[in-house]
């Protein structure tokens, strides 16, 4: 199902970003890997390119604070593979000091990529359909005390994609909105240093309690996330204690 299509992933350039672009390309699906960091951005496409080739690769320099600067990293995915068919919303950062700066990446950011994902793939604007995966968190699930904006912020990455996924314009145009919600993983966000050593006690207690898994893990769900049929609006968490879909209230009206 992925061979041919087109994937383009923002805060791909390492993390679970990197590691969503490699499980796709392994696939033989063409990735535009787009993130801020130009040098990561380029050393990670040089190293996908010389495994997979340079037709199944293409680089963008993305700020998903800038709409502008967004919808040309659309536009490039665009130009090189003739078309989008999947959207990963995944650039994020923990920054509770900068809480503007944290929330324009983490919420803003997948509003942005939400927006021109539909834009580009809705089937009454040109488009075939195609895949939005939103990259939300557990803390989107649950209330982190050590990082109240991050888990502000994922919490409305979820409330977000749900409500875009029964939209029935959306529903009818053929995409498909999903929220993956990964508790720790071992990757360079977690180099954050807390307000105080409290918070950091508390950081320290949480991943003790709750585990520390491989980037891989987290990609494995998420390519089962894609495989699934009949999924869309699903919320899933990954953490080591398994993969599941959790079960979230039904609109009431």
């Amino acid at each position: 199902m992925f061979t041919g299509k087109v994937a383009l992933i923002t805060g791909a350039a390492q993390g679970l970003g990197k590691s969503f672009a490699s499980a796709l390309l392994q696939k033989q699906c063409k990735v535009c890997v787009a993130d801020i960091n130009e040098e990561k951005l380029q050393a990670t496409v040089r190293e996908f390119q010389d495994i997979y080739g340079e037709n199944y690769v293409v680089s963008a320099k993305c700020d998903v604070t800038k709409e502008l600067d967004f919808e040309e990293t659309f536009k490039r995915a665009k130009a090189v593979f003739n078309q989008i068919d999947i959207v990963v919303n995944n650039a994020g950062v923990v920054d509770e000091r900068n809480w503007e700066r944290c929330l324009d990446i983490n919420l803003a950011g997948v509003i942005r990529g939400t927006l021109l994902g539909l834009r580009y793939m809705r089937k009454d604007l040109g488009g075939t359909g195609g895949t939005i995966v939103n990259v939300s968190s557990m803390a989107g699930i649950y209330p982190a005390e050590f990082s109240p904006v991050y888990c502000a912020s994922k919490h409305g990455v979820v409330g977000y994609t749900r409500s875009w996924a029964i939209h029935p314009e959306v529903e009818k145009n053929g995409v498909r909105l999903l929220c993956l919600c990964p508790s720790f993983a071992k990757t360079d966000i977690l180099d954050y240093q807390p307000e105080s050593s409290k918070d950091l006690e508390l950081v320290q207690k949480s991943m003790k309690t709750i585990g520390m898994m491989r980037v891989e893990e987290v990609s494995d769900a998420f390519i089962k996330l894609l495989e699934d049929s009949d999924n869309n609006g699903s919320v899933m968490s990954v953490t080591k204690q398994g993969t599941r879909y959790w079960k979230m209230p039904a609109p009431k009206f």
